[in-house]
């Protein structure tokens, strides 16, 4: 095999199956014009991204692209992370987004435009960005996922759950605030503590809890508008329990990061996150919904190599 040879994963019913229309009629022309080495394979059923990214690795590939959403991106790197043929960090992903999210790629600079994406495969640009680590509880026992961009809890994981549970999904900022509002009704704060680096910073009802890597979320949100990629450091906003009132009249401010300076949130940083709740509290990583409390996350600095339109002296 070609040693650059390319390996597009692609999840043809990502965005509602907006990813399949793109891989036919934008990213395969432009492949074939360029005339860059590449293979696909698609998706047929949930964590196929996981399967497919790693019998790629076990046939050489070192070039990894997702086709599709967020989730898709998630289930490649944790491909990446879990196989031990060689070092994570001597295989590149990237992504060309045309899922209902596509929220990590605005962190780490791929290129929206399909001909500046493709283009940047061959530039070879890649970065180096932080991989989070995450324990939690499902069907009674415990398991681990690896996340590249921002985990949610709370209210903010049941949104996520509506979401994809969906049979009419919206794309983007309409779909995640059409659940939003409906979550609202039924909500109930729960109990939670958390220890960031071995030390209690919070005990108190929250509405919501975001643990992020990179900045954008929910189709566009920044619960942790202040984090850096490649810093080391998980950013963590809690929001205590507040009125529907509050959230709505905030709501704008959740698409541009300010929302951070109200009385009710909290922030914080740390490289390792200890949370506990009274009540199962529920969790989401990367867009997909997974188990419930308690929950430790450590950072894994500088794991994943990033194919990006920026540089590594960025």
């Amino acid at each position: 095999m070609e040693p650059d040879k390319i390996l597009f994963i692609v999840n043809p019913v990502a965005g509602g199956g907006r990813a399949l229309k793109v891989w036919t009629k934008n990213i395969y022309p432009i492949l074939e014009k360029k005339k860059i080495s590449f293979d696909y394979l698609f998706t047929q059923k949930p964590y196929d991204g996981f399967n497919l990214a790693m019998e790629g690795i076990k046939k050489g590939y070192k070039k990894l692209i997702s086709v599709g959403g967020d989730g898709t991106v998630n289930e490649i790197v944790n491909a990446i992370m879990l196989q031990d043929i060689i070092d994570p960090i001597e295989i590149s992903i990237g992504s060309i987004g045309s899922g209902s999210g596509n929220d990590w790629g605005k962190s780490v600079g791929i290129p929206a435009n399909y001909e500046e994406a493709v283009s940047n495969l061959r530039k070879d640009n890649f970065i180096l960005q932080d991989v989070g680590k995450v324990s939690y509880i499902q069907t009674g026992v415990e398991k681990t996922r690896y996340f590249v961009n921002v985990a949610g809890m709370g209210f903010d994981a049941e949104v996520t759950y509506k979401a994809n549970k969906s049979k009419k999904r919206l794309f983007g900022k309409l779909s995640y605030s059409l659940n939003l509002l409906s979550t609202l009704i039924s909500f109930k704060d729960p109990y939670v503590e958390i220890k960031i680096d071995g030390e209690k910073v919070y005990a108190n009802q929250a509405l919501t809890l975001n643990v992020g890597i990179c900045r954008y979320s929910g189709g566009g949100m920044m619960f942790t508008p202040k984090a850096k990629y490649d810093d080391g450091l998980f950013d963590v906003t809690v929001v205590d329990k507040i009125s529907v009132g509050t959230i709505l009249a905030n709501l704008r401010k959740i698409y541009d990061g300010s929302f951070i300076n109200h009385e009710a949130v909290k922030t914080f940083r740390g490289k390792s996150i200890e949370i506990t709740s009274k009540e199962k509290l529920y969790l989401e990583t990367d867009g997909e919904s997974l188990g419930h409390s308690p929950l430790y996350f450590e950072t894994l600095p500088q794991r994943l190599k990033v194919l990006s339109g920026l540089s590594i002296e960025h």
